[in-house]
């Protein structure tokens, strides 16, 4: 249960921006971190990049805009959105990397002395084959683990403040359709930047490169479930069939992140060359 409280930690916060403004969401977060200084200083820290930190970026540009010649409303796209998240949360992995490590050591090798003590105090009794590859698996992607996880809570708590503020009917922007996510192109040149840095480079740049490839695929990834979902809500059965995607996905998990990843880097293909077959012609 604590675990539970903890990622929904910026939910109220969130709520509040996404209902009342930028402005409000800044005096709630101030009172907040006042009253986590008094209580327990040591916390504040965390306190504030696991929850004022994602509260300001997801309110602040959520709520911005722009009119449309015809008079619309223009709102700022999701996808642009969770790549701007994706990115924050590639700078968090690389300035956490950089406080933890000591004098010395890689940030490889600081990760395995980390998680070789988790391990030990949480399970002391685990096979030493179990443990030595658990400890080679985690280590080599604590940072992206991280990463991920704080991207994924920013986004699980972003959406449940719009759906909660939208049936509340105090939404400043409508909800948006999630089935058309569109991640912006230049993040997949960051992923391809991270890619070869992880690949080419040795040592704690090779090391940091990897992870900073594998929490930036996370938009891709929910490009790709947003493909699953537009494919299958026509359906008259579309229930039945997310859930049993949603099954043999979790039970696949591993596999299943890099076929739905997949997915994502052919919707950014497709719309490249959407674009470039749309420039060809307004030329010609």
């Amino acid at each position: 249960m604590g675990v539970v409280l903890a990622y929904l930690m910026p939910l109220p916060l969130v709520m509040v921006g996404f209902s009342r403004g930028l402005g409000r969401a800044v005096i709630g977060s101030c009172v907040a971190l006042a009253v986590v200084l008094v209580a327990t200083p040591s916390t504040a820290l965390v306190f504030s990049t696991v929850a004022l930190l994602p509260t300001l970026i997801l309110v602040s540009l959520a709520r911005l805009y722009r009119l449309t010649p015809s008079g619309g409303v223009d709102w700022y796209p999701p996808g642009s959105l969770l790549a701007w998240l994706a990115m924050v949360a590639v700078g968090l992995m690389l300035l956490g990397a950089l406080l933890v490590t000591a004098g010395g050591m890689t940030f490889e090798d600081e990760a395995r002395r980390y998680i070789t003590q988790l391990l030990d105090q949480i399970a002391p009794l685990t096979p030493v084959e179990v443990k030595d590859g658990a400890i080679a698996l985690w280590s080599a992607l604590l940072p992206a683990l991280l990463g991920s996880a704080w991207l994924i809570m920013v986004v699980m708590n972003g959406m449940l403040a719009q759906w909660t503020v939208a049936k509340a009917g105090r939404a400043f922007r409508p909800t948006p359709a999630y089935v058309t996510l569109e991640v912006p192109l230049w993040l997949l040149a960051a992923l391809i930047s991270a890619v070869v840095i992880g690949l080419t480079a040795g040592g704690n740049i090779g090391y940091l490169g990897r992870n900073a490839a594998a929490v930036l695929m996370w938009p891709q990834i929910f490009a790709g479930l947003a493909v699953v979902h537009q494919a299958l809500r026509r359906r008259s059965n579309a229930g039945m069939m997310l859930a049993f995607f949603y099954v043999g996905f979790f039970v696949m998990f591993g596999w299943a992140l890099v076929a739905v990843a997949g997915l994502g880097l052919v919707r950014h293909w497709t719309r490249l060359r959407r674009r470039q077959v749309e420039s060809s012609q307004e030329e010609k």
